[in-house]
């Protein structure tokens, strides 16, 4: 009787104690659920919070790589308008996300990787379909595409990548992705109407070119990547000629149409690292990173003789000829110019010589 309640005692012992390993793994499993939860709201409040674009990428791109331990973030934009490739490219230090950030201005390119329903696709990795949002990565074993949607539209895809071949298994429950894509894709909307505001306040109505303000906050971040890098930034300064007598004689419609098309030219003429600002009423200004004092001086000529061979349309059958003059001034490691200041006083009294010495010419700071 004895050793069968020892028995039985023993039986009763391991049943407890199989139940206390199963009650210890939901314990620990709970916690660890606790904590991918918390993980996830700290991660999901900084995407909230952030209302700079750029910050936002860095978020997506670097911290989520991070923060849930994936080999490979990548996000993908349907960018028509090049839009936020010029955001991008305006940055005079590349990001270290640049190349995981990729873009497409046909929408069926995107909407090749989702089914109408647009829910996420998780799956094993192939190289034949997914090198194009995994460029130079060959490691991966399981992905997810996850669309992003805003008002019904497609506007990208954020795609997560694993050396894992069970991280991202087909079939398997995606509402926490979906939440996911959701809150990213709200963010990325509600980032990108913010940088358009800014724009906004930084672009000039009339030319729709930068205004002075872009212009005085630009010039001190070229300055100073030009004296850490030493490389010379040349500055023109850029000045329409007679430019009163076509509001005088022709009213101001037609001085805004001159002010206009000047801009779009020399606009187009600009490379995406040059900047362009109208700095008040008829006068342009330039920055060229990396162009020393003859260059600048063969481009401010090219511009000149662009300007003077072209037909200014100010009605629909009435056209004027303009000419400009230009003040060109250069800091280089060399040069008595030293900072922003002096920069664009060099270049403001070289336009005025411009001026008096007969105009339409490029005249250089001594």
């Amino acid at each position: 009787m004895d050793n069968h309640l020892r028995s039985q005692s023993l039986l009763m012992s391991q049943d407890v104690r199989k139940l206390q390993a199963q009650l210890d793994g939901l314990i620990q499993i709970a916690k660890n659920n606790e904590a991918k939860q918390a993980n996830f709201q700290k991660y999901e409040l900084s995407l909230l919070n952030c209302s700079d674009l750029f910050e936002l990428f860095t978020i997506i791109l670097e911290q989520h790589k991070e923060k849930f331990q994936l080999t490979e973030v990548t996000l993908l934009l349907h960018d028509p308008e090049y839009e936020f490739r010029r955001l991008v490219e305006s940055r005079t230090t590349p990001p270290p996300w640049r190349k995981r950030l990729l873009f497409k201005e046909n929408l069926q390119s995107i909407n090749q990787y989702f089914t109408i329903q647009r829910k996420p696709r998780l799956s094993e990795f192939s190289l034949h379909q997914h090198q194009h949002l995994f460029l130079d990565n060959d490691t991966l074993r399981s992905v997810a595409l996850l669309p992003l949607v805003r008002q019904n539209r497609l506007i990208g895809s954020l795609n997560l990548g694993s050396r894992k071949p069970d991280r991202f298994q087909a079939n398997i429950g995606t509402q926490f992705l979906q939440h996911l894509a959701a809150v990213v894709s709200a963010c990325i909307e509600n980032a990108r109407l913010q940088e358009q505001i800014k724009q906004v306040g930084l672009r000039d109505p009339l030319t729709g070119v930068n205004n002075r303000r872009f212009f005085d906050q630009r010039i001190e971040e070229e300055v100073n990547r030009a004296q850490r890098s030493k490389t010379p930034l040349s500055c023109l300064f850029i000045d329409l000629d007679h430019f009163k007598r076509v509001n005088d004689n022709h009213g101001h419609q037609a001085g805004d149409a001159v002010l206009k098309q000047t801009a779009h030219i020399l606009d187009d003429s600009m490379r995406t690292s040059d900047v362009l600002a109208r700095y008040g009423g008829e006068e342009f200004v330039c920055l060229l990173a990396d162009t020393t004092n003859a260059d600048a001086e063969d481009f401010a000529n090219r511009i000149r003789e662009k300007i003077a061979d072209t037909n200014f349309q100010i009605t629909p059958s009435t056209t004027l000829n303009m000419t400009l003059s230009v003040g060109l001034a250069t800091l280089e490691t060399n040069s008595a110019i030293r900072n922003s200041k002096q920069l664009i006083h060099a270049a403001d009294q070289a336009v005025y010589a411009a001026k008096i010495s007969g105009r339409n010419r490029v005249h250089k700071a001594k």
